[in-house]
């Protein structure tokens, strides 16, 4: 007869947000048919019960299984138990720094052909699952060793309260719902990880500082970059204190708030806002499309480096270069407290080993815009419970940040996050990005500015924290509320009938797109237009426009005060403002744009006589 051979299959089995794979060694998978059921229960706090239920079948007639070993990268799993015949098994557990290990020792010998053993093992794991907000994030990466499994089925059970997850990969075989909860199959996942986010969008609420000084015996201008609106965030801000001198917009698309800081002084400018994130773009918002620089070399971007140009030829699209850049880097998790010096792409290559989020954003950003793909950089707050997995290294309150590149057929440009993709082995963050990302500020035409807010700080207070990240329960949903004024137009204090400043004002916190603005009247006999286009792009918080609007009436007629209506359009809806009184000018202002009516005082070519209640009257000087 055949001896019976005992086998001791020590089994490494990975479960977990960094590497999770199920690994038995060569000459265990070669005696054995290994069936998984593993199930995910995710609690109302994001508390996730992880059970696996094993079916291990002998497929020789004399090996059999006495041992088996799991080892997770978790260090912090909790409540392990395993369960053998209706009985509790007391596992050898062992935890260090970086992971736990179960060792189990069965009590009794299965033997045969065809016989299988059947146990479970549970316990409790933190990091699976994240509850933000109102948001659940679920990842489960791939089994790295799923060849080795002849079945492998995953089940996912949430609070009902979350429903169907706007966004999950693989889609799940089957889903029902079963005392509370809400339940989704996969079977024979054949590798794949499963990503799923219960919740479209995820609201903040921001408080921010910027500490501006100037150390000079002169005046000084200095700029700081709001939080923007992007095809993926909305911004409202409550509050600017104090108030700056101007705001507008830079080719990325940023908000840009310009102060006059006195002499020898500081200031310190406040804002409280709401940001709400969203999955999915707002198409209908016009947005910044890529300009030359977004693919020119910059400092940290080199983009005519050898190495650089070599990897463009090698890696041609976006998913090739973010691939290549996760499994080339490694991420740094020394102490930062004390900053890091940023490296740039080809000096990041160089030192491998010593990547943060910086580099794998540089990086990216190199080879893309080496390969013809415009490429830019966010850089604002990345929220993570677990700052391990997923980690903040830019200098300034470790603040966040990631790549986006310009995808041409959506005309939309893309975030990704190579670093988390690498910290959290391998979860996919370039097709199924998230909520956790708030941008604070963009660097397309330049590499380093402007600077996100928690960078602007006085020598005396480098240490402090000036970024306050919150969640808020709902987003203030508001009307457009445009003041819109009418003076009449001064050049070197000289008033000018018949061309007015209009002045339009946003009251709100919120920022407008292709806003249209209106000036009419019910007096037939006058003609009201505006001397630039009427049409704004984009009207920030709290901003004001200046238009010039023309008022005359045929002929040479007196000036005469007429009762006119404004309005604007937004997003499709149009608002009437209040009347306000204008004067009117004679026809000949139709023809005088603020450049010709300064050139001609400022030179000398053309001069104004004006008397109260006269007319304008142009003479050639002789």
């Amino acid at each position: 007869m055949k001896s019976i051979q005992r086998v001791v299959a020590f089994v490494l089995v990975v479960l977990s947000l960094i590497s999770s794979s199920t690994t038995p060694v060569i000459a265990a998978s070669e005696n054995f048919d290994i069936s998984l059921t593993s199930t995910y229960t995710v609690d109302a706090v994001g508390v996730t019960k992880v059970t696996h239920d094993f079916n291990i079948t002998n497929t020789e007639p004399t090996i059999f299984l006495t041992q088996y070993a799991l080892r997770t990268s978790y260090p912090d799993l909790k409540n392990v138990i395993v369960r053998y015949q209706n009985e509790v098994l007391i596992p050898n557990v062992v935890q260090d720094e970086t992971s736990t290990s179960i060792a189990i020792n069965f009590p009794d010998e299965v033997v045969g052909e065809g016989k299988t053993r059947s146990f479970i093992i549970e316990y409790t794991n933190t990091n699976l699952a994240t509850l933000a907000g109102e948001v659940l994030e679920l990842h489960v990466p791939e089994l790295s060793e799923a060849a080795e499994y002849t079945k492998h089925t995953a089940i996912i059970k949430v609070p009902e309260k979350y429903g169907y997850p706007p966004r999950i990969t693989p889609e799940p075989t089957t889903v029902a719902t079963t005392d509370g909860q809400f339940v989704l199959q996969f079977d024979n996942l054949n590798g794949a990880d499963i990503s799923a986010i219960f919740g479209n969008t995820q609201t903040y609420g921001l408080t921010l500082r910027y500490q501006l000084e100037n150390t000079t015996s002169g005046t000084a201008l200095a700029q700081i970059a709001l939080p923007p609106d992007t095809a993926f965030q909305t911004i409202h801000i409550y509050d600017i204190d104090p108030q700056p001198e101007s705001l507008k917009t830079d080719a990325d698309g940023n908000w840009i708030a310009t102060y006059q800081i006195a002499p020898t002084s500081a200031t310190n400018v406040y804002v409280t806002a709401a940001a709400r994130v969203q999955l999915e773009p707002i198409t209908t918002r016009p947005l910044p499309t890529p300009t030359q620089k977004m693919l020119a070399e910059d400092q940290y971007w080199e983009v005519q480096a050898p190495l650089i140009q070599d990897f463009a030829r090698k890696f041609k699209t976006p998913l090739d270069i973010y691939t290549h850049v996760v499994s080339s880097l490694s991420y740094n998790s020394a102490d930062l407290s004390a900053g890091v010096s940023r490296q740039g792409a080809v000096q990041a290559f160089a030192q491998p080993e010593q990547a943060v989020c910086q580099e794998f954003s540089d990086t990216f950003i190199a080879i893309a815009r080496a390969a013809s793909i415009p490429a830019r950089r966010n850089v604002g707050y990345g929220y993570a419970e677990n700052n391990q997995l997923r980690p903040s290294s830019y200098q300034g309150d470790l603040l966040h940040a990631w790549p986006e590149y310009w995808n041409q057929e959506k005309q939309l440009w893309i975030p990704v996050d190579p670093t988390w993709g690498n910290t959290t082995g391998g979860i996919d963050y370039f097709s199924q990005f998230d909520l956790n990302h708030i941008v604070f500020a963009i660097n397309g035409e330049s590499s380093t500015t402007p600077y996100p807010a928690g960078s602007y700080k006085n020598v005396s207070n480098e240490t402090t924290q000036d970024v306050d990240v919150s969640f808020a329960q709902e987003f203030p949903e508001v009307e457009p509320s445009l003041s819109i004024r009418a003076v009449p137009k001064k050049v070197f204090g000289i008033p000018l009938p018949g061309i007015m400043n209009v002045t339009i004002r946003n009251n709100t916190g919120r920022a407008w797109y292709n806003v249209a603005v209106q000036v009419r009247t019910d007096d037939p006999s006058s003609t009201i237009q505006f001397v630039q286009n009427a049409q704004i792009p984009i009207l920030l918080p709290y901003e004001q426009r200046i238009k010039t609007v023309t008022a005359y009436q045929p002929g040479i007629t007196l000036p005469k005060e007429i009762e006119v209506t404004p309005a604007y359009t937004v997003q499709g809806a149009t608002y009437d403002h209040q009347k306000i009184i204008i004067t009117t000018g004679p026809q000949i202002v139709e023809y005088i744009t603020d450049q010709t009516v300064i050139l001609a005082l400022a030179g000398g070519s053309v001069f104004l006589t004006l008397v109260a209640g006269s007319l304008l009257v142009l003479r050639q000087r002789r």
